[in-house]
């Protein structure tokens, strides 16, 4: 059995990354684990994991003083950025039951473009009388001001294709970029944009602070790495409504659900202004999920809902007396008309990967959205 120790750990989180692991966890009494396809999978050919050497890797693994010691008593929590010889990884730790742990994410090295995202258009093409996903992205992209949303679970790759719209701007536009990041992800260097990254806890207290700061820095672009708190939607609003274009995540699988979970995150007396805002700030919303394949590995399923001049007007909330709001169905039914920017939902695209072999019928029902309507299609 192989031991691991702060020595040799380089070595080990390479061997587990060329394993395929999307996530690697490092636990007291467990030897290490990885996530394969969704489901943690003991690597039983390593030692099983003291506390003392959890510790240790940790102190190998940082370098940053902040998270230099675990404290004996008491909690602890780090998250930040770290790197091998061949891999970059994000570490999450903490303690279970007063015992420390560690999760690391690999990286991709490379600053993706949007062809490295695998997109299922790139596999099947865009549906019939439907742009390519990619042309919602550009579209978007393209605006001076407004809120571009990417969406997902925790390891969806929200961050991957949010480092590829900045990719994508770096190589094509002159414009002034912050990003505010817990931690920083992907290191950019500067092409043709000029990039200044900020690290939540390093170089600033909040996102909502440091969003507020970044509006005297003359942005083009600001990308948040998640709205966490009405306080930073609030600033991201003001941001957008003020000649920015702002780039930010949250944790929905859908873009009508997003819309929800905002306007949710205030006050009654404030959900119409809120409404208001989004009507008017909002140019896109790209939902996604990594979905198991037939083949074994994974792929992409990918929401757009590039806002229209009809879903402007669906959003805004309604004067008394006219009628029914139901503005987040009507939000479902725009995004299935076909659009020159790749507009669709996630359940089509879940269905359209069934019909193509991508994917089986029982994992498309496991992530869709509104399984009701799936069966009542079905039947």
């Amino acid at each position: 059995m192989i031991q691991v120790t702060s020595d040799n750990i380089g070595t080990v989180l390479d061997e587990l990354t060329s394993a395929g692991a999307s996530d690697i966890q490092f636990k007291t009494g467990q030897p290490p684990l990885i996530g394969l396809q969704g489901a943690w999978t003991p690597q039983t050919h390593y030692e099983i994991l003291t506390g003392q050497v959890v510790e240790n890797i940790h102190e190998k693994l940082c370098h940053d003083q902040r998270y230099k010691q675990i404290p004996e008593k008491g909690p602890w929590d780090a998250d930040y950025r770290t790197s091998t010889a061949t891999s970059n990884f994000r570490v999450s730790g903490g303690k279970e039951l007063g015992r420390p742990y560690l999760v690391l994410r690999p990286l991709p090295r490379d600053i993706p473009d949007f062809s490295k995202l695998k997109l299922l258009d790139d596999v099947l093409g865009p549906p019939p009388g439907t742009g390519h996903l990619t042309d919602g992205f550009r579209h978007a992209l393209h605006q001076k001001r407004g809120l571009i949303l990417v969406t997902g679970p925790t390891g969806s790759g929200k961050s991957t294709t949010l480092a590829s719209f900045v990719n994508h701007v770096n190589q094509t536009r002159p414009y002034n970029i912050i990003t505010i990041e817990d931690p920083v992800e992907f290191m950019f260097r500067s092409q043709k944009s000029h990039i200044l990254q900020r690290e939540v806890g390093r170089d600033t207290d909040s996102f909502s602070s440091a969003l507020r700061a970044s509006l005297r820095q003359k942005p083009d672009i600001i990308l948040v790495g998640e709205m966490r708190d009405a306080e930073t939607i609030d600033a991201a609003f003001r941001a957008a409504a003020t000649g920015h274009l702002v780039m930010s995540t949250l944790h929905n699988n859908e873009a009508a659900q997003t819309v929800e979970r905002i306007i949710n995150e205030f006050p009654a007396g404030q959900q119409t202004r809120v409404r208001h805002q989004l009507s008017e700030v909002l140019v896109g919303i790209f939902a996604q999920q990594l979905v198991p394949t037939l083949d074994g590995g994974r792929q992409i399923i990918l929401e757009s809902m590039v806002l229209t001049p009809e879903m402007r007007t669906t959003l805004r909330p309604k004067p008394a007396g006219e009628g029914a709001d139901n503005y987040l169905q009507g939000l479902r039914d725009s995004m299935v008309v076909k659009s020159p920017y790749g507009n669709r939902t996630m359940d089509s695209e879940l269905k359209r990967a069934v019909k193509n072999n991508v994917i089986s019928e029982e994992v498309a029902r496991e992530f869709a959205i509104q399984l009701g309507q799936w069966d009542k299609e079905r039947a």
